[in-house]
């Protein structure tokens, strides 16, 4: 299927995002793209992929034909009323510094060239990849943390396995520490001394931010502790 987009999409949607008080850096933090992409969308240097256009038109809350082609917009559903604009959050850069796993432990890269703005305090971020700590955490979600160097049983803390990172329940034992995941199809994870070489908790989750993908009206879901 071939999808013939008219020169006005650009207008369309700079139009379209102004009418509902977006800017261009919210609108991207929606599509996970860089606030650049949608600039030379709304310049026309750029046209958006058909799962773009798809996202495009759920955060607009239009049939994909209204923005491709002009048609008549469907009534736009009101924001849910405790749905704060993006650009009214306090946010502050933190660094990215690599993916957590809600599974297996997985590398835990150090990149300190990539910065997410946080909506609460925090020291740095982390991504979830894996599905062990669902449904409280999923796959993707962005976890804001706070480093401490221990914490109660049973709380919930990023821990280093050697060169690795999980994100667990955590429970200490003589030997050292037994994690515990949230989704009940995974074993306990025994990290003792006698099988990693290093063994440390990390910090914790203070919040989190997860996209939607479909349910754009609801596209970041905060959730504060």
């Amino acid at each position: 299927m071939i999808l013939v987009i008219k020169n006005d999409l650009a207008v369309r949607i700079k139009t379209m995002r102004l009418s509902r008080g977006l800017t261009q850096a919210a609108l991207a933090e929606y599509l996970k793209c860089a606030p650049s992409t949608i600039s030379m969308y709304e310049r026309g240097e750029r046209e958006p992929d058909f799962d773009s256009l798809e996202a495009l038109a759920d955060v607009f809350n239009v049939p994909l034909s209204a923005l491709l082609m002009g048609e008549d917009e469907a009534p736009q559903r009101p924001l849910l009323a405790n749905l704060k604009p993006i650009t009214s959050m306090h946010r502050q850069k933190v660094p990215l510094i690599g993916r957590v796993a809600a599974g297996q432990p997985i590398m835990a890269e150090e990149d300190y060239e990539t910065f997410v703005d946080a909506p609460i305090k925090c020291d740095c971020a982390l991504e979830v990849d894996g599905d062990s700590m669902e449904p409280l955490y999923k796959k993707g979600d962005i976890l804001y943390i706070q480093q401490r160097p221990d914490v109660s049983d049973g709380q919930i803390a990023v821990v280093l396995l050697d060169d690795s990172a999980t994100l667990k329940h955590v429970y200490h034992d003589k030997n050292g520490l037994t994690l515990i995941s949230e989704n009940p199809a995974y074993a306990p994870i025994i990290a003792h001394d006698d099988e990693y070489s290093y063994i440390a908790i990390y910090g914790v989750p203070v919040g989190y931010t997860r996209m939607y993908k479909h349910d754009i009206l609801n596209k970041i879901k905060k959730g504060m502790r």
